[in-house]
């Protein structure tokens, strides 16, 4: 069972490695066989411990302890212990300007400070309460942890594959930025997550992680056994490669795919508009279209139904373009230009949109509904742009729409996108939404913090703040040979427990 090498096309690789900047699918898929979590979610949601043993916390949720594992080393020899725990929480909570490397998003504002209180134990402070501020430590690739010397660099350092030290069952070897990561199997690995399924080396010898935009051109290596996984199967090619190999699409913790109205942006200060623009999706026709296969499904709230407490709220945004129509007439939009579309005081009612570089599936989604929209006298405009430029010119107030498809590894997460103290993706949410937001992340128990997360659900949906469309899958193909794979509770996978079935 040991040995073999496999090669592995992903979408994407990018030219620079500093964690709290590598929070993309595509880079999380490499950086999760090398830098690993103090917690993590396993493929059946639940919340576990690995490089830490266990947790604390006081009622107010404001200070939390953390006992590391013993014997765990970094692939440069330093050691895994307090003191370098604390150093990595300590630059992913405040950043560090002199350096120029950011604070993870992922963590909460009220950040102070985490200490060694012992060897194997960590103390940590924070300036206000956060109910899950643990769960925040296994909340995604960017808060993992990561060697003394990677954590003291400075941020070319950082930014460098071949200088960050993990503790992961692999290494890099080799790279070439933006278009192959070779990974090399770490010998001296001993220390599995407890959902492994062996101990000790991984068994794959190596890794080749490729870059290949063209999701026909992954697929067709992936069929003529040239390689022997890929990422990001097309939705329309899911059929093809079930057959004869093996597809991977598990549900995870996560947002539904969906859009993310900014009330800065000109037009949608009016709830009728955003109400109708809501109704003006046909989400079935999309499924039918661009999933054939099946097995994806339309959107009940703002999360997949893995995380607890997602409401069915589908009656609030269902498809009805004759209710469309009639509000937009109510808002003033009865014109009409030589296209069709609805004018106001000489004036077409437009939006603008960047398809998500992130995955393959949006621009084809956005295509129909852009059809969609038409119908109803709505102009939908899709300009793309590049992987460098996304983030920027997305976050523009004026911009008026924003794809959400993000992972949720608890309902706090919506604090992180909407909260006018955070990403605030609406841009102008308002003091209710943050009262709501407040109460959701103060929440010092699980039933309490559902029960809030409902109130944020109905809040956003009631408003037409979010259009939720349908649900959001990774998805691989793989050789049928290649055995083992593992897809964690937050859609990254695994290839520890891999191995080629000769």
């Amino acid at each position: 069972m040991p040995g073999g090498e496999i090669t592995y096309l992903n979408e994407k690789l990018i030219d620079g490695y500093q964690q709290q900047s590598t929070g993309s699918w595509h880079v999380a898929q490499v950086w999760n066989q090398i830098v690993e979590r103090l917690f993590y979610y396993d493929a059946d949601g639940k919340f576990r411990p690995h490089l830490a043993t266990g947790f604390t916390q006081n009622d107010a949720r404001t200070e939390f302890g953390v006992t590391i594992r013993h014997e765990v080393t970094f692939s440069n020899g330093e050691k895994l212990d307090a003191a370098a725990v604390a150093a990595n929480l300590n630059l992913l909570g405040r950043g560090d300007k002199s350096r120029g490397i950011p604070r993870a998003a992922y963590f909460p504002t009220s950040y102070g400070e985490a200490v060694a209180v012992g060897e194997y134990e960590v103390l940590i402070r924070l300036a206000q309460p956060f109910g899950d501020f643990i769960q925040k430590l296994g909340a995604w690739t960017t808060v993992g942890i990561l060697a003394p010397a990677t954590i003291e660099a400075g941020l070319d350092a950082q930014s460098d594959l071949s200088r960050i030290f993990g503790t992961g069952p692999f290494v890099v070897e080799s790279w070439l930025p933006s278009r192959e990561v070779v990974l090399r199997r770490r010998e001296d690995y001993a220390w599995p997550r407890g959902d492994a399924l062996h101990d000790g080396p991984a068994y794959l010898e190596r890794v080749t992680v490729q870059q290949v935009v063209e999701p026909s051109l992954r697929t067709g290596s992936l069929q003529a056994g040239q390689v022997d996984i890929i990422h990001y199967v097309q939705p329309t090619e899911e059929p093809f490669v079930a057959d004869g190999f093996e597809l991977i699409a598990p549900t995870f913790f996560g947002s539904v795919w969906g859009l993310q109205l900014r009330l800065t942006a000109p037009h949608l200060d009016d709830i009728r508009v955003r109400r109708a623009l809501t109704h003006g999706i046909d989400r079935q026709e999309i499924l039918r279209t661009n999933f054939p296969g099946g097995a994806w499904t339309e959107a009940k709230s703002t999360f997949n139904e893995v995380v607890p407490g997602t409401l069915d709220l589908r009656e609030k945004f269902a498809y009805d373009p004759e209710l469309a129509a009639r509000l937009l007439d109510d808002a003033g939009w009865t014109g009409r230009d030589e296209d069709g579309y609805r004018t106001r005081d000489g004036h077409q009612l437009s939006f603008l949109i960047y398809p998500s570089v992130f995955i393959t599936t949006s621009e084809a989604d956005l295509q129909l509904i852009a059809q969609q929209w038409r119908r109803i006298g709505v102009r939908l405009r899709i300009e793309g742009t590049d992987f460098s430029n996304y983030n920027t010119v997305t976050a523009q107030p004026d911009v008026p729409l924003y794809e959400n498809h993000w992972l949720a590894g608890s309902q706090t997460e919506m604090w992180r996108w909407w909260h006018s103290s955070q990403a605030n993706q609406f841009k102008a949410p308002g003091a209710e939404l943050d009262a709501l937001l407040d109460v959701l992340v103060q929440a010092k128990s699980d039933n309490a913090r559902i029960d809030a997360s409902k109130a944020v659900q109905e809040y956003v949906i009631d408003n037409a703040y979010y259009i939720p469309v349908h649900e959001f899958r990774q998805t691989w193909g793989a050789a049928e040979g290649l055995r083992g794979l593992d897809v964690d509770g937050l859609g990254l996978i695994s290839f520890y427990d891999a191995w080629l079935d000769r």
